[in-house]
């Protein structure tokens, strides 16, 4: 896996994320301020709905802007098989029967949580916090450890078998 193609990736699909925030964003309060949003009587809420999402649509693209940002503004670090697991690292786990399904990546990053990105040929890789169950597990490990993690209420047991 190449992990600078990866990181581009992901720059690229937070902008996108961000993009498409601003756009709803603009589309929700184009909603709440449109002559159709004024109350007909006191039972007609459209235009009260219409502001609430409007603001809510506003806050994520706070959010979105900061997780790009944040994210670009932090050059891929590359790691050799001697570092300890931290932020920035793109982690392989191969679970101990080494099937190909369970072949996972993961990127240790400080925002954007939960976000995967489709690698042609390559299968996909999740953003992970250093506060999630997985970012938790992943930290402070090597290339080589053995990890537990939970999926649907049973525990797999995975092998570090890249840290980039």
């Amino acid at each position: 896996m190449n992990k600078i193609s990866v990181y581009e990736l992901i720059v690229s699909a937070l902008k996108k994320r961000f993009e498409t925030a601003q756009w709803a964003a603009r589309q929700a309060y184009d909603a709440a301020t449109s002559e159709e949003s004024v109350a007909e009587n006191k039972y007609d809420t459209f235009g009260l709905e219409a502001s609430y999402l409007a603001h809510g649509q506003s806050q994520r693209v706070l959010e979105c802007e900061n997780d790009y940002l944040h994210f670009s503004n932090h050059k891929a670090l590359l790691f050799t098989p001697q570092d300890e697991i931290k932020l920035g690292a793109l982690v392989g786990l191969q679970t101990q029967d080494c099937s190909v399904s369970g072949l996972k990546w993961f990127y240790l990053s400080a925002c954007a949580g939960g976000l995967s990105i489709d690698i042609e040929g390559e299968g996909s890789v999740f953003l992970v916090t250093p506060s999630s169950p997985v970012g938790l597990t992943l930290m402070g490990k090597m290339e080589g450890d053995d990890v537990g993690l939970k999926q649907s209420g049973k525990e797999t047991v995975y092998e570090i078998v890249s840290v980039l």
